[in-house]
């Protein structure tokens, strides 16, 4: 819901990297998965990525076994946010979607659970709460209006 109103209301790319062949879609595919190669470095995606001359907003529920790769991110200048939500309710919809078995939602959550500390860490104070546990998710906007005042906190803080 997010992903589409920033690119319509917003302009940005939305780059789903877990669906097949979109990545790839956008000529980006062995950039990506350099990422992920035992020399990893962020400098080929990130140059690549910036040939679109749009803002790019990267869907990635990354298993956290791959945290180092976020953290290189990061310390390369890209924005990293999470988007957290009640655990059950989030698992319901897992569920509801059935594209994929719940045992993988399942060990997905396990992992988060055990680098939360870690996870925690790195994000920061850019969490946003897309899920409640009414099952309600918030509205683009306010996602949006959420994360401008992280930006305003943070400029009032330095």
């Amino acid at each position: 819901m997010f992903r589409r109103w920033l690119e319509n209301k917003k302009g940005f790319l939305h780059l789903d990297v877990e669906k097949p062949g979109v990545v790839d879609g956008y000529g980006l595919a062995e950039a990506w998965n350099n990422l992920f190669s035992s020399a990893a470095s962020t400098v080929a995606f990130l140059d690549a990525s910036r040939l679109f001359n749009r803002s790019l907003a990267i869907d990635w529920g990354f298993p956290p076994e791959y945290l180092s790769i976020v953290r290189q991110l990061n310390e390369a200048g890209v924005m990293l946010w999470w988007f957290a939500a009640d655990w059950e309710v989030a698992r319901r919809r897992f569920k509801e979607h059935g594209t994929v078995p719940i045992q993988v939602f399942d060990i997905q959550l396990r992992k988060i659970a055990a680098a939360l500390t870690d996870i925690k860490s790195l994000f920061d104070s850019h969490v946003v709460y897309a899920l409640s546990s009414t099952g309600i998710y918030t509205p683009p906007d306010e996602i949006w209006e959420s994360m401008l005042d992280t930006f305003a906190e943070s400029a009032r803080q330095r």
